[in-house]
Protein backbone atom coordinates (compact mmCIF):
# COMPACT_ATOMS: atom_id res chain seq x y z
CA UNK A 1 0.00 0.00 0.00
CA UNK A 2 0.92 3.48 -1.18
CA UNK A 3 1.70 5.28 2.06
CA UNK A 4 -0.63 8.29 3.16
CA UNK A 5 1.29 11.74 3.44
CA UNK A 6 -1.30 14.00 5.32
CA UNK A 7 0.79 17.05 4.33
CA UNK A 8 -0.17 16.46 0.98
CA UNK A 9 -4.41 16.87 1.80
CA UNK A 10 -3.20 19.70 3.78
CA UNK A 11 -1.64 21.42 0.74
CA UNK A 12 -4.59 20.91 -1.40
CA UNK A 13 -6.60 22.25 0.82
CA UNK A 14 -4.31 25.29 0.77
CA UNK A 15 -4.64 25.76 -2.45
CA UNK A 16 -8.21 25.40 -3.28
CA UNK A 17 -9.07 27.77 -0.93
CA UNK A 18 -5.76 30.39 -1.54
CA UNK A 19 -4.84 30.00 2.33
CA UNK A 20 -1.21 30.73 2.67
CA UNK A 21 1.01 29.25 4.99
CA UNK A 22 1.09 32.50 7.10
CA UNK A 23 -2.66 32.42 7.40
CA UNK A 24 -2.50 29.06 8.36
CA UNK A 25 -0.08 29.89 11.09
CA UNK A 26 -2.55 32.46 12.82
CA UNK A 27 -5.55 30.23 12.74
CA UNK A 28 -3.73 27.57 14.38
CA UNK A 29 -2.10 29.89 16.56
CA UNK A 30 1.64 28.59 15.45
CA UNK A 31 4.69 30.20 14.22
CA UNK A 32 4.90 30.29 10.58
CA UNK A 33 8.27 28.21 11.16
CA UNK A 34 6.30 25.65 12.84
CA UNK A 35 4.02 25.45 9.79
CA UNK A 36 6.67 25.02 6.74
CA UNK A 37 7.88 22.17 9.19
CA UNK A 38 4.39 20.38 9.63
CA UNK A 39 3.98 20.63 6.16
CA UNK A 40 7.31 19.31 5.22
CA UNK A 41 6.78 16.45 7.36
CA UNK A 42 5.22 12.67 5.79
CA UNK A 43 3.85 12.06 9.27
CA UNK A 44 0.90 14.22 11.48
CA UNK A 45 0.22 13.98 14.64
CA UNK A 46 -3.46 12.57 15.16
CA UNK A 47 -4.36 15.85 17.40
CA UNK A 48 -2.60 18.25 14.30
CA UNK A 49 -4.96 16.64 11.74
CA UNK A 50 -7.75 17.18 14.16
CA UNK A 51 -7.09 20.80 14.83
CA UNK A 52 -6.35 20.75 10.61
CA UNK A 53 -9.59 19.50 10.00
CA UNK A 54 -11.17 21.16 12.36
CA UNK A 55 -9.97 24.88 11.02
CA UNK A 56 -10.69 23.34 7.40
CA UNK A 57 -14.00 21.81 8.24
CA UNK A 58 -12.76 18.76 5.96
CA UNK A 59 -12.60 15.44 7.28
CA UNK A 60 -9.17 14.65 6.31
CA UNK A 61 -9.69 11.48 8.65
CA UNK A 62 -12.58 10.15 6.75
CA UNK A 63 -10.72 11.21 3.38
CA UNK A 64 -7.23 8.92 4.67
CA UNK A 65 -9.31 6.11 6.01
CA UNK A 66 -11.33 6.08 2.55
CA UNK A 67 -7.56 4.82 1.30
CA UNK A 68 -7.81 1.96 3.55
CA UNK A 69 -8.00 -1.32 2.21
CA UNK A 70 -9.22 -2.32 5.82
CA UNK A 71 -12.86 -3.63 6.68
CA UNK A 72 -15.01 -1.03 8.58
CA UNK A 73 -14.84 -1.55 12.47
CA UNK A 74 -17.78 -3.43 14.22
CA UNK A 75 -20.23 -1.18 15.40
CA UNK A 76 -20.21 0.36 18.65
CA UNK A 77 -22.95 2.58 18.75
CA UNK A 78 -26.19 1.17 19.57
CA UNK A 79 -28.14 4.04 17.74
CA UNK A 80 -26.22 3.35 14.64
CA UNK A 81 -26.45 -0.17 14.59
CA UNK A 82 -30.45 0.40 15.09
CA UNK A 83 -30.25 2.91 12.49
CA UNK A 84 -28.55 0.21 9.85
CA UNK A 85 -31.34 -2.28 11.31
CA UNK A 86 -34.15 0.28 10.39
CA UNK A 87 -32.57 1.15 7.08
CA UNK A 88 -32.63 -2.72 5.97
CA UNK A 89 -35.97 -2.98 7.42
CA UNK A 90 -36.86 -0.15 5.09
CA UNK A 91 -35.44 -2.45 1.86
CA UNK A 92 -37.03 -5.44 2.63
CA UNK A 93 -40.31 -3.31 2.93
CA UNK A 94 -39.40 -1.47 -0.39
CA UNK A 95 -38.93 -4.66 -2.05
CA UNK A 96 -42.04 -6.31 -0.82
CA UNK A 97 -44.06 -2.96 -2.09
CA UNK A 98 -42.89 -3.37 -5.38
CA UNK A 99 -44.09 -7.21 -5.61
CA UNK A 100 -47.14 -6.11 -4.63
CA UNK A 101 -47.06 -3.60 -7.44
CA UNK A 102 -46.43 -6.26 -9.57
CA UNK A 103 -49.09 -8.87 -8.56
CA UNK A 104 -51.49 -6.60 -8.52
CA UNK A 105 -51.13 -5.31 -11.60
CA UNK A 106 -50.96 -8.87 -13.22
CA UNK A 107 -54.36 -9.16 -11.48
CA UNK A 108 -55.63 -6.21 -12.55
CA UNK A 109 -54.74 -7.48 -15.90
CA UNK A 110 -56.49 -10.94 -16.48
Amino acid sequence: MEKINPSKLINREMTQRRISKSELARMLHMKPSSIHFMLDSEFMQVQRLLDLSNVFQYNFFREIADQLPHAEPATANPATAEITTLNERIKELEMEVRILQDTLERLIRK
